[in-house]
C-alpha cells in the first residue's frame, strides 16, 4: 500500500481544507516529516490510519477527538486518501462523528461517521461496516496489524527490547495470538488439579469401607481385620480375608438356617396337638350350650305362629286400598299439564314486563345517545386545529435543549477554569519559594567563592619574598599582602555550595516552566470559555459568567418545562381528534340500528300480551275437571295409601320371617348337638400340660437361633457390601492414578515446571520459534547500523531453574567476544537495536499475514540520541529498507535530519492557530 493523495478538512490541528500531494515524494527513498512540536506532524499518519481504518493511530486518541478546535463551525471535518494496492489505485473517505450547527434553523446537531470507498472500476460502497470489512479485504490486514507494520515507534519496541520473559509473553501473545496454547496450559493444569482431588477422594472413600468391615470377636480372623483397618494390608490382602470371612459366615448362616427349619418342624406338630385339645373343650361346652337354646327357641316358635295367623286375617283391607292408589294415580299427568300451562303463563308474563321494561329504557337511552353523538361532533368541530403548532413548539423545544446543554458545558468549565486558576496561583507561590531559595544559594555560593578566592590571594602572600617577583604582578615590592583568613571555606564545601545553587536554580526553571504551561492551558481555556459566551449572547467576564449563567439555567429550564407541557397538550388534542373522527361514524351507525330494533321489540311486546290471554281461558277449564285442587295434594293422598299398604305388608312378611328364622333355627341346633355329640366319640386324648411344655421349649430354641442367624446375616450382608466396594474403588483408584501420573507429567511439560528443567512453557516455546525469526530479520539491519559490532541473540539458557525463561534477550559484542543482557546497551545502542527489532517484527508480521505488501513505512523519533556515526548507520539502514519501491517517512524535529534528507514535509504553527503543511522535494 502506497499514499498518493492525502486531503484532510477541519482535522486535528488543520482547520481549513488541506492537500498533500504524497506521490510528488516518488516510489522509493527516505523522506522527512518535520516541524514545531504539537505542530501536528504525527496526525498527518493519524489521518492515514483513520481514511483505512476509520481509527487513531494511537491507544490514547479516539476518532470522536479529530474535529479541529480551530476550524470554522460550517468547515466539515473529513478525510479523504487515495492510495495505491497491487497496481491499482483505490479512493476512501472517511468523516467522524461530530456536533455541527444544523442546515436548517438554529441549533446543534450530531453529524453521524460515514465512509465511502471508490474501485478502481468506479465501483463505490458507501455503508462503514462494508467499507471496514472491503479495506481489510483488500489489504489482507486489520488496524492493529497494519500500525505493528506500518508505524515503528521508537518508545513501544524499545520496551519490546528490555522486556523479560513473561512482559515479552503478553506483547507477542496480543501480536501472533498464542492464547490458544494459554488455555492448553491452563486446561491441563486444572485437569491434573482435579485427577488429584479424585485421588484422594476414592483413597478416603476406599479407607471408610476397610472400617467397615465386620468379624466375630473369637474369630482369628479378627485380627487380620484390626490389621487392615490401620492400614497395614495391602488392598489384595484385605480382600482375601473379606472372601476367607464371607465364606466362614455363609457356612453358618445355612447351619443355621437348618436348625431353625427342624425347630419350626417340631413346634408346628406340638401346636397341631394343643389346637385339638382346645377344640375337643369347645364342642362339649358348645353341646350344653345349644341344648339350652333349643329348648328356649321352640317356646319362641309358638308365640310367632300365633301372630302370623293374625296377619294372613288383614288381606283385604291392603287389597282395596291398592285399588283406590292405581285410580289417583292415573289422574296424575293431568295435574302436569295444568302446572306446566301455568308456569307458562308466569314465565310469559315475566318476559312481557321485561321486554315493556327495555322497550322504555331503549327509547330513553337512544334519545340521550343521540344527544351526546351531538356534543361530540361539536368537539370534534373545536378540535379542527389540532397539531398545527406541535412542530413549531418542538422545535422551540429542541433550540431551548440545545441552549441549556451549552450553558450546562460552559458551567463544568467555568468550574474547570476555577481549580486551575486555584492550581496556578498555588504554582506561582511554590514558583517564588523555589526562587527565593534559588536567590539565597545562589548569594550563598557567590559569598563563599569571593572568601574562597581571597584565601588564595593569603596563600600566594605567604610565598612571598622581598626583592622576588610577585607570581601575580611580578612586582619586586610587597608593601602591603594579603593576610590568609581562618573562615574561608574549603574546596570541597565551595563545591557542595555551588551543586546547591544549581540545583536550586533547576528547580525554579522547572516551577517556572509549570507556571508557564499552566498558564498557557489557562488561557486557552479562558479564550473557549469567552467564545462560548460571545456564542450564548452573554456579555460577561469569565470571572463573572457565573452570575449569569445560573439564572439562564433556571429561565431555560422553565423554558423546558412549559414548552414540553404545551406539546404533550398538543398532542392529547391531536390524539382526541383522531378518536372522535373514528368513534363518530361507529356512534352514527350504532345508532340507527337501535332505532329499527326498537320498533322490532314494539311489536314482540303486543304479540306476547295477546299469547298470555289465550293460555289463561284454557287453565280455567282445565282445573274444573280435577278431583284435587293441584298435583300435591293428589300426591299426599296416594302417598298416604302407600304408606298404608306398605305397613300391611311388612308386618305380615315380618310375622312370616320371624316364623321361619325360629323354625330354622331350632333345625340347626338339633343338628348340632348330633354333630358334636358324634365328633367326641371318634377324638383321641392328649395331657394338655405337658404339650404346653414341649412349646415353651421349643420356643425359646427357635429365638436362640434365630438371633443367631441375625447376627450373622447382618456381618454378611455388610462384609459381601464391602468387598463389592472396595473392589470397585480400588479398581477405580489404579485407573485414576494411572491417568494422573501421566496428566501431570504431561502439564508440567507444557506449564514449565518439570523439576531439574529450564521453565519453559508451551506457549513460550511456540512464541520461541517468532522471536527466532524476528531476531533473524532484525540482525540484518543491527550488523549494518552498529558497524558489524552488536548481534542478537535469544539467550538459550535460564539464569535458573526456578523462574520462566525462553524469551530473555543478549547482545553478542563482535568486537571484544562477549555476550552480555541488552540491558547494558547505552542509550543510542539501545536506540539502534530496538529499531531493529521494530523492523524485524514488522517484516515478520507481514510474512504472517500472507505476504502483505506495504510500500510507505513511517518511523517516529528516537534519533535525537544518537551521534553523528549512529545517526549515519541508522539511516543506511533505512535507506537499504526503500529497496524495491519502499518509502520510508521519518518523523522527528532532529535538525541533523533536515540537512541529510532531501524530501520533506514539513509541518508549521500559524500565530492565528491552528497549523499548515507543505512538500519539498
Amino acid at each position: 500500500m502506497r499514499p498518493l493523495k492525502l486531503t484532510v478538512s477541519a482535522f486535528g490541528p488543520y482547520a481549513g481544507r488541506t492537500v498533500l500531494d504524497l506521490d510528488k515524494l516518488g516510489e522509493n527513498g527516505l523522506y522527512l516529516i518535520t516541524g514545531d512540536t504539537g505542530a501536528g506532524k504525527t496526525t498527518i499518519f493519524d489521518a492515514i490510519t483513520f481514511a483505512l481504518f476509520g481509527e487513531a493511530s494511537g491507544n490514547n486518541r479516539e476518532s470522536s477527538m479529530f474535529r479541529s478546535k480551530y476550524a470554522d463551525p460550517e468547515t466539515p471535518t473529513e478525510v479523504e486518501l487515495v492510495f495505491s494496492y497491487a497496481g491499482k489505485t483505490y479512493t476512501v473517505k472517511r468523516n467522524p462523528e461530530y456536533d455541527r450547527p444544523k442546515t436548517r434553523g438554529e441549533g446543534i446537531t450530531t453529524q453521524k461517521a460515514e465512509a465511502e470507498l471508490r474501485y478502481p472500476d468506479g465501483r463505490v460502497v458507501a455503508k462503514k461496516s462494508d467499507v471496514d470489512a472491503a479495506i481489510r479485504e483488500i489489504m489482507g490486514i486489520n488496524r492493529d496489524q497494519f500500525m505493528q507494520i506500518a508505524m515503528i515507534a521508537q518508545g513501544d519496541f524499545l520496551k519490546l527490547l528490555l522486556a523479560s520473559t513473561d512482559d515479552r509473553k503478553e506483547i507477542f501473545r496480543k501480536i501472533f495470538k498464542t492464547q490458544l496454547f494459554q488455555s492448553i496450559q491452563e486446561k491441563l493444569k486444572g485437569e491434573t488439579g482435579n485427577l488429584s482431588k479424585s485421588v484422594e477422594f476414592v483413597k478416603s472413600s476406599l479407607s471408610q469401607y476397610v472400617n467397615g468391615i465386620e468379624a466375630d470377636e473369637t474369630d482369628v480372623l479378627s485380627i487380620e481385620v484390626e490389621k487392615a483397618k490401620r492400614g497395614e494390608l495391602p488392598i489384595a490382602e484385605v480382600i482375601d480375608v473379606l472372601d476367607r470371612l464371607i465364606g466362614q459366615d455363609a457356612e453358618a448362616e445355612a447351619a443355621l438356617k437348618k436348625k431353625k427349619d427342624e425347630t419350626e418342624k417340631q413346634l408346628e406338630t406340638v401346636n397341631g396337638i394343643l389346637i385339638k385339645i382346645e377344640e375337643k373343650e369347645k364342642a362339649r361346652a358348645a353341646i350344653e350350650q345349644n341344648k339350652n337354646d333349643l329348648s328356649e327357641e321352640e317356646a319362641r316358635l309358638a308365640l310367632l305362629k300365633g301372630k302370623l295367623e293374625e296377619q294372613k286375617a288383614k288381606k283385604p283391607e291392603a287389597e282395596n286400598a291398592t285399588r283406590e292408589k292405581s285410580v289417583l294415580e292415573e289422574e296424575l299427568p293431568r295435574y302436569d299439564e295444568s302446572e306446566k300451562l301455568e308456569k307458562s303463563i308466569r314465565n310469559a308474563a315475566a318476559e312481557l314486563e321485561r321486554m315493556e321494561t327495555e322497550l322504555s329504557e331503549s327509547k330513553e337511552r337512544i334519545e340521550t345517545d343521540g344527544q351526546a353523538l351531538e356534543k361530540l361532533k361539536e368537539e370534534l368541530k373545536a378540535l379542527s386545529d389540532a397539531g398545527e403548532q406541535r412542530q413549531k413548539l418542538e422545535s422551540e423545544r429542541e433550540r431551548l435543549a440545545d441552549k441549556a446543554a451549552k450553558v450546562t458545558e460552559l458551567t463544568k468549565k467555568l468550574k474547570d477554569f476555577g481549580e486551575r486558576s486555584k492550581a496556578l496561583s498555588r504554582l506561582r507561590e511554590e514558583y517564588m519559594a523555589a526562587e527565593t531559595a534559588r536567590e539565597a544559594a545562589a548569594d550563598d555560593f557567590e559569598a563563599m567563592n569571593r572568601a574562597f578566592l581571597n584565601e588564595q590571594a593569603g596563600i600566594i602572600a605567604g610565598t612571598l619574598e622581598e626583592g622576588k617577583p610577585c607570581p601575580v604582578c611580578g612586582s619586586l615590592s610587597h608593601p602591603r599582602p594579603a593576610e590568609k583568613s581562618e573562615q574561608a571555606p574549603t574546596e570541597n564545601e565551595l563545591n557542595a555550595a555551588k551543586k546547591k545553587a544549581e540545583s536550586a536554580q533547576s528547580a525554579a526553571q522547572k516551577k517556572s516552566n509549570e507556571c508557564h504551561g499552566a498558564k498557557a492551558e489557562l488561557d486557552t481555556l479562558k479564550n473557549v470559555i469567552e467564545e462560548q459566551l460571545k456564542g450564548l449572547e452573554i456579555d460577561s467576564t469569565v470571572e463573572n459568567a457565573r452570575e449569569h449563567l445560573t439564572p439562564l439555567a433556571e429561565e431555560l429550564a422553565a423554558r423546558l418545562s412549559t414548552a414540553g407541557k404545551a406539546i404533550a397538550e398538543e398532542n392529547k388534542r391531536i390524539e382526541r381528534k383522531s378518536k372522535l373522527e373514528k368513534d363518530i361514524p361507529q356512534k352514527e351507525a350504532d345508532l340507527t340500528g337501535r332505532k329499527a330494533a326498537l320498533e322490532e321489540l314494539g311489536k314482540a311486546v303486543a304479540a306476547l300480551g295477546s299469547e298470555i290471554r289465550s293460555k289463561k281461558e284454557q287453565l280455567e277449564k282445565e282445573k274444573k275437571t280435577l278431583r284435587f285442587e293441584c298435583r300435591s295434594a293428589a300426591e299426599d293422598k296416594i302417598n298416604a295409601l302407600k304408606t298404608t299398604i306398605a305397613r300391611m305388608r311388612e308386618t305380615l312378611e315380618k310375622a312370616e320371617k320371624e316364623f321361619n328364622e325360629s323354625d330354622k333355627k331350632a333345625g340347626e341346633l338339633r343338628a348340632a348337638i348330633r354333630e358334636l355329640q358324634e365328633q367326641q366319640a371318634d377324638s383321641p386324648e392328649f395331657d394338655k400340660d405337658t404339650e404346653l411344655q414341649r412349646k415353651d421349649d421349643l420356643t425359646a430354641a427357635k429365638a436362640e437361633v434365630e438371633e443367631k442367624l441375625k447376627t450373622v446375616g447382618m456381618r454378611l450382608q455388610s462384609n459381601k457390601k464391602a468387598l463389592e466396594h472396595i473392589q470397585k474403588q480400588s479398581g477405580e483408584l489404579e485407573t485414576l492414578e494411572k491417568r494422573w501420573a501421566w496428566m501431570k507429567a504431561l502439564s508440567n511439560t507444557a506449564n514449565g515446571t518439570l523439576q531439574g528443567k529450564e521453565k519453559i512453557m508451551l506457549e513460550t516455546y511456540i512464541q520461541m520459534t517468532y522471536f527466532d525469526r524476528i531476531i533473524a530479520r532484525a540482525n540484518t539491519r543491527l550488523m549494518a547500523m552498529s558497524g558489524g559490532q552488536y548481534e542478537l541473540k535469544r539467550r538459550r539458557e535460564a539464569e535458573n531453574n526456578r523462574s520462566q525463561s525462553g524469551l530473555d534477550l543478549d547482545v553478542i559484542d563482535h568486537y571484544n567476544g562477549t555476550e552480555r543482557s541488552v540491558k547494558t546497551l547505552s542509550g543510542g545502542e539501545s536506540f539502534k537495536a530496538s529499531l531493529s527489532l521494530a523492523l524485524g517484527l514488522s517484516d515478520e508480521i507481514q510474512s504472517s499475514a500472507g505476504g502483505v505488501k506495504l510500500d510507505t513505512m513511517f518511523v517516529d523519533e528516537g534519533f535525537g540520541s544518537l551521534d553523528e556515526e549512529s545517526l549515519n548507520q541508522a539511516i543506511n539502514a533505512l535507506v537499504g529498507l526503500t529497496d524495491g519501491n519502499r518509502l520510508v517517512g521519518i518523523i522527528s524535529h532532529v535538525a541533523e535530519l533536515k540537512n541529510r534528507i532531501d524530501k520533506q514535509i514539513v509541518v508549521t504553527k500559524e500565530q492565528q492557530g491552528g497549523s499548515k503543511v507543505s512538500i519539498v522535494v
